[in-house]
């Protein structure tokens, strides 16, 4: 546009200013620049608030835009490898390639009566052929899956989307169920499939020139997953009845909430009895990465899994590649040598750690999800120390026969009491985890009185930030419709809120005023509410309950499928009366309505 007013004026604008002869010339020049600048600003913001207002739910659109505000605009910098610094994008895909490569290898652990024992038991398995039948699937199976897959997911190296997916006609169903039977048939997964992309996505606080300091996110071909979920469905009916009943991980009608509630109530109950709780956290290092897949075979085999069903299982996880995406750049095609690959169907981490060795009496308590692992022990402090220790040493001599490497340094021991003095620490492999006031656990902060009060103030940090990023859209002078910022504050917001409170939900009241005044100010700001309107006004007219009794309704339902529970973890969470009144922090008392705290 300058280009073409300087050719049409014969002048370059940048020194028109200084050829005026005078200085008011020069100040109405500068009248006219301010006043262009500002009908610029206008425009563009008009524009901006036409294309806000048009936003709708139905289409997508929202969704879209939200997902944009909220989402990280990272940039990568140069990163630094041991020999020189990459800038380009198709060095960088490679250096991370190399880093990632290094990650998906076996932790060096000697553990040669294992290796041998698995090596033997692996050898006669792959001698033989199954000549047990896997269930074909039908097409009201496969038409089932895709109905559920999401829209909006990246495509693998292939490029086929979901949305492609959904949209094939009969005739083609019909052939992706003949090629997914001769999977099942042949007990062989195909290698065209077994190509994943890496996303490399920096983790939180972590040095971003560093390729290690990278989680890497793979996204394998939609008809991998499809036919990866259709595997998935018959693995967990041969397993299920196999797992340990406190693994909640990637198992039906078990969550992270559900095993929360399992640490807390039994913390609670060890505070009523008088008796305290020690609790150690474990990080496990490269959980997914470096997951011996010899050995996880090994284990399917002693789980007595139908043999076509491990051979199939086999194939999928040996010989898997992957690729480094960095801006529309690839790396290399790299092999995976250990691990299973995160973001795909079938990744069976919590197989592979069922045989994790049992507490040795009932005051030990083991509770998984996944690879997140904690032991509890509940009594008086000489019984907790002798038991978390005994336990902590039996299971370091496991971790090293499965090869399984722990983060001492990251891992946490809380001591819960009501008391100001602690034993000595627990040890593993002789060195001592070292107290701490609190830890977080499967996205909840536990304090070692279970006053929640850290957890509630995380809480408030991070509704914040959300809410910084949504303030175009929710803002006061946003032009989206009142309907639809409601909407984003109960999908977005409330969320944040609202995780997990079944467990932490009866915190003290003075907690949860601060999650109330959170809510009143977001929804007097989507409103645009004068100051002479009550906060207590606002929700009535908006049909949005208070925190605390959202906290009620979800509450009742939660607790509902607890008490009606099968699985012998769950039902053995302590139950009571809600009303007695020393009783009052306690998740069940959210089941009355008129809990004054």
């Amino acid at each position: 546009m300058k280009s073409e007013i300087k050719r049409k004026l014969g002048i370059d604008l940048r020194k028109f200013p200084n050829s005026l002869k005078t200085p008011r010339d020069k100040n109405l020049y500068n009248r006219a620049h301010s006043h262009l600048r500002k009908l610029h600003q206008q425009a563009n913001e008009k524009r901006k608030a036409e294309k806000i207002a048009r936003l709708n739910p139905d289409d997508g659109s929202v969704w879209k835009q939200a997902r944009w505000c909220t989402g990280d605009k990272f940039h990568r910098p140069p990163l630094i490898t041991s020999t020189k610094i990459v800038f380009t994008n198709q060095e960088k895909a490679e250096a991370m390639a190399d880093s990632l490569e290094k990650q998906f290898q076996l932790n060096e652990f000697a553990a040669a009566e294992a290796e041998a024992l698995v090596l033997r038991r692996l050898n006669k398995f792959f001698k033989r052929h199954p000549t047990d039948k896997i269930e074909p699937c039908k097409p009201s199976e496969i038409v089932q899956i895709i109905s559920k897959l999401k829209k909006g997911k990246s495509p693998g190296i292939d490029g086929f989307t979901n949305l492609l997916l959904k949209r094939l006609p009969i005739k083609s169903i019909f052939r992706l169920v003949e090629i997914i039977n001769a999977i099942l048939k042949f007990h062989h997964f195909p290698k065209a499939w077994k190509t994943a992309i890496v996303v490399p996505v920096i983790k939180p606080g972590k040095n971003a020139q560093d390729p290690v300091s990278y989680r890497p996110i793979s996204l394998r071909s939609s008809l991998s997953k499809l036919a990866g979920a259709v595997i998935l469905t018959r693995l967990q009916e041969a397993t299920e009845s196999h797992m340990i009943p406190y693994q909640f991980g990637f198992r039906k009608q078990l969550s992270t909430v559900q095993q929360l509630l399992r640490i807390t109530e039994s913390i609670r109950e060890g505070f009523e009895s008088g008796w305290e709780t020690g609790a150690v956290f474990l990080d496990i290092a490269k959980a997914f990465d470096r997951v011996w897949t010899d050995g996880l075979i090994y284990k399917l085999l002693t789980m007595r899994i139908p043999g076509s069903i491990i051979m199939l299982i086999a194939t999928y996880l040996q010989g898997s590649l992957f690729t480094v995406r960095v801006g529309s750049n690839l790396s290399s095609e790299r092999v995976i040598r250990a691990g299973v690959v995160q973001g795909s169907k079938v990744g069976p981490i919590n197989i592979f750690v069922n045989d994790i060795p049992s507490p040795r009496n009932c005051q030990t308590q083991l509770c998984l999800f996944a690879d997140d692992t904690a032991v509890m022990s509940t009594g008086t402090a000489q019984t907790i120390m002798e038991d978390l220790n005994t336990y902590l040493t039996q299971l370091g001599k496991w971790l090293i026969q499965w090869k399984i490497k722990v983060n001492t340094d990251k891992c946490q021991a809380v001591y819960f009491t009501r008391r100001r003095s602690y034993p000595n620490p627990p040890m593993l492999y002789r060195r001592p985890i070292p107290w701490s006031n609190s830890t977080k656990y499967l996205g909840v902060t536990l304090d070692k009185k279970l006053t929640y009060k850290d957890h509630i103030e995380n809480i408030r940090n991070k509704y914040n930030g959300v809410k910084a990023h949504l303030y175009p859209l929710m803002g006061r002078k946003a032009k989206l419709s009142l309907r639809y910022k409601l909407l984003l504050y109960k999908a977005l917001l409330r969320s944040v809120i609202s995780y997990a409170s079944p467990v932490w939900g009866a915190a003290a009241k003075t907690h949860i005023q601060k999650l109330e005044t959170l809510q009143n100010s977001t929804l007097r700001m989507i409103t645009d509410a004068p100051w002479f309107i009550r906060n207590k006004n606002i929700p009535h007219d908006l049909k949005v309950p208070t925190i605390k009794d959202f906290f009620s309704k979800l509450a009742i339902n939660f607790l509902n499928q607890i008490d009606n529970h099968t699985n012998p973890a769950v039902r053995s969470i302590p139950t009571y009366d809600p009303t007695i009144p020393r009783k009052k922090r306690r998740p069940r008392t959210l089941l009355l309505q008129d809990n004054s705290r």
